[in-house]
């Protein structure tokens, strides 16, 4: 993956709105379990890929319960959402990271 081209390529105005609800959702300590599944597996179908998912969670990294994430560490980290989320690999961001290797056990 060119993290630098994911970088600045465009993120879509329905995956940034997904990303940062889920955002809210992590950062507020009265979301249960159930509302943070919710918002993850929303963003997982609004971002049309790994590589826009990854990028818009770089810039909203509480959108995964961290302070701060590069756009590589936040494709990193696309495994908790799948597993949590969309275990089926059903939306289209957890179908490409499958596909590109990044749900593999290791």
């Amino acid at each position: 993956m060119n993290f630098d081209a994911a970088r600045t390529s465009s993120i879509g105005e329905e995956c940034q709105s997904a990303i940062q609800r889920q955002n809210e959702a992590w950062s507020d300590p009265e979301s249960s379990q159930e509302m943070i599944g919710e918002a993850e597996k929303k963003s997982l179908s609004a971002c049309k890929d790994l590589d826009e998912w990854s990028t818009a969670v770089s810039y909203n990294p509480g959108s995964m319960g961290y302070p701060e994430l590069s756009t590589e560490d936040a494709a990193n980290t696309v495994y908790l959402a799948c597993a949590s989320s969309d275990p089926a690999r059903q939306t289209p961001v957890c179908a490409d990271a499958a596909k590109r290797g990044y749900l593999d056990a290791t």
